[in-house]
């Protein structure tokens, strides 16, 4: 718990045995402590409380009580990290907690866990004059509304509750568990202009700062590449870390002359500094609101994670900018971040709106291979891969977390093609030149590629092995293992795999046995495969299509049939015959070109 907005007090521990017996906790071994930290030092801290061993069939009993909120906001008095607050322990709430939107009430609860729940109710006494909007969603509940003589008291009630059983790839817990999502606020343009209010002073520019847009921006002529290096300068210069500075964390962005100072801060500095720097352009720049990796539902309830900014241009469109997401990407918005809830912080308010559809030509992986196998059954081929939108990103951030010295043994180690596959050479962009796709092109060996015996070559084919796929994280390849699912999947964004190949034989081979085509198309996913054997080589083109960032269960079945046809041609041999007084690799025999062991190292 973070001691500067919420308390949390531990009223009971029971130990519950699964004799019938029931054990009272000693509360004197209770102590505060600080929570560990990652990237985000905000001061929070943990309860540590030593409790008796428990065996099977024991249930452990907490009652705990909570004021405040989950998420630090702006506060008008201290930082409450004394006294009892510091501890969690009771301590006037006034003192230093207010609420993110004064005059106003929202909550997002969960009926739904990793675990079975036997019973949860949520009661709420609200004013009479304060009306309360909620909706439930992925589920129902039952529910009452009451009067008693100040409230009006709604109540949710489940009972028998299942839980939500891990798949992989699935969407956020958010997006599938029953939820109820209630606020006081009317529509989401209120939330629009209490966000502009609260932060409009924070982006005023000093010297230091105009000299700095002035040295990045000399020489560029348009307003997008001005926007571009401001927001890549945002990006690659303020280090990602959250540091405690009072009271001003949460909704409340830092100033972008502390920031500058700083160069470092969460992703609502990235993107004040944007705006600050933007500013200076003349540009008519604001925050917005959004949440990465789960929706915002229609009911104004805050249910964001993080911000980012946006440009208003002459003509009244918004562009988003993300400085959070743009290091070592040539995207100044992820397609990543794809159909995303945001809320823009305007003047005038602006409601929920969803970011960009991508579609999967913009995040393509193009792969084209020129290669040969000789007679001994050595494969040697050049490899081109041209990288756009999600797989250009992916592969610049995956480059650069290794030194020099190690970059070509982990293109080595991700090649996949085959156990022994060794690089020839090797060229890829620098993963900071924003200014083009990125580009790989690599030449590869790999001895005993193919395998003979009784007058029959047989390989597989080189790019159905995926190479670099631990590069480009994407994991719509994976093997679809489930027959059938109960949520929905998450990929992130659209993609695009498009491999063309050609394999020169030698003289002698002739091609027998090819996949047969394939083409396949549902409403989530595409496949298509044609493989033509010719005079001396064999050339095939594969492509896979995934056309959605989230895949529903209902198009699960399209997406499946796609993925698993993609691995069945990629476990098929292509067959060759060779003539009988031929003195390579068929007459030796597999047996003389074994090199299924090699390893590397």
């Amino acid at each position: 718990f973070d001691p500067d907005t919420y308390r949390v007090t531990i009223r009971s521990v029971r130990v519950h045995r699964k004799d019938g017996g029931i054990e009272d906790v000693d509360m004197n071994t209770l102590m505060g402590a600080p929570s560990q930290q990652y990237m985000i030092f905000w001061g929070g801290r943990e309860y540590l409380l030593s409790v008796p061993r428990l065996d099977i069939g024991d249930s452990l009993e907490i009652r705990t009580s909570k004021i405040g909120f989950n998420i630090a906001y702006l506060s008008d008095s201290g930082t409450g990290s004394t006294g009892a607050g510091s501890t969690g322990g009771d301590a006037d709430p006034e003192e230093s907690l207010i609420p993110p939107m004064p005059g106003h009430w929202y909550e997002v609860t969960l009926f739904q866990s990793r675990y079975p729940i036997l019973k949860k109710r949520y009661s709420v006494y609200m004013p009479k004059d304060m009306p309360v909007q909620y909706e439930v969603y992925n589920g129902s509940l039952q529910s009452s509304l009451w009067f008693d003589k100040d409230h009006h008291v709604y109540t949710w009630h489940a009972e028998d509750i299942p839980p939500v059983k891990r798949e992989p790839h699935m969407v956020a817990l958010d997006d599938c568990a029953t939820k109820l999502v209630m606020a006081t606020l009317e529509d989401w343009e209120g939330k629009s202009r209490w966000f502009h209010e609260v932060n409009e002073p924070q982006f005023e520019a000093d010297d230091a700062i105009r000299a700095k847009v002035a040295e990045i921006t000399e020489g560029l002529t348009t307003d997008q590449e001005k926007i571009a290096a401001v927001v890549h300068w945002s990006a690659d210069n303020i280090r990602y870390y959250g540091t405690k500075r009072g009271p001003t964390e949460g909704y409340t962005l830092h100033t972008g002359i502390e920031t500058f100072h700083d160069r470092g801060g969460v992703c609502k500095d990235k993107a004040g500094m944007a705006i600050t720097m933007l500013r200076v352009l003349g540009f008519e720049s604001y925050p917005a609101l959004t949440m990465a990796g789960s929706r915002v539902e229609a009911i104004p309830a805050d249910q964001f994670n993080h911000t980012v900014t946006v440009v208003r241009h002459k003509d009244g469109s918004f562009q988003i900018l993300d400085p959070t997401w743009v290091p070592l990407n040539r995207d100044l918005w992820s397609s990543l971040e794809q159909l995303q809830g945001l809320v823009y912080g305007t003047p005038e308010g602006q409601p929920l709106t969803l970011s960009p559809y991508y579609e999967p030509e913009y995040n393509m992986r193009h792969v084209r291979s020129e290669g040969a196998i000789s007679e001994t059954g050595e494969l040697t081929t050049r490899i081109t891969m041209h990288l756009d939108g999600a797989a250009c990103n992916r592969f610049r951030r995956a480059v650069n977390r290794y030194s020099e010295p190690m970059k070509r043994a982990a293109f080595e180690r991700a090649l996949k093609i085959a156990p022994n596959a060794r690089l020839e050479s090797l060229a890829f962009t620098d993963p900071y030149d924003y200014t083009q796709d990125s580009r790989v092109d690599m030449k590869v060996k790999a001895a005993g590629y193919a395998a003979a015996a009784d007058g029959v070559i047989m390989f597989r084919l080189p790019l159905l092995r995926h190479p670099l796929n631990t590069f480009f994280r994407a994991s719509f390849l994976d093997r679809a293992s489930e027959s059938e699912r109960k949520y929905d999947m998450r990929f992130w964004a659209t993609r695009l795999v498009r491999y063309e190949e050609t394999l020169a034989l030698p003289s002698g081979w002739s091609v027998t046995h090819v996949p047969e085509p394939k083409s396949l198309t549902s409403p989530s996913a595409s496949l298509s495969f044609e493989a033509v054997p010719g005079d001396g080589k064999l050339t095939y083109r594969f492509e896979i299509v995934l056309k959605k960032g989230e895949v529903p269960v209902e198009d699960y079945e399209g997406y499946k049939e796609a993925v698993d046809a993609m691995y069945e041609l990629a476990d098929e041999w292509i067959v060759c015959a060779i003539k009988p007084d031929d003195g390579g690799l068929a007459r030796r025999g597999a047996s003389d070109n074994d090199t299924s062991e090699v390893k590397h190292e």
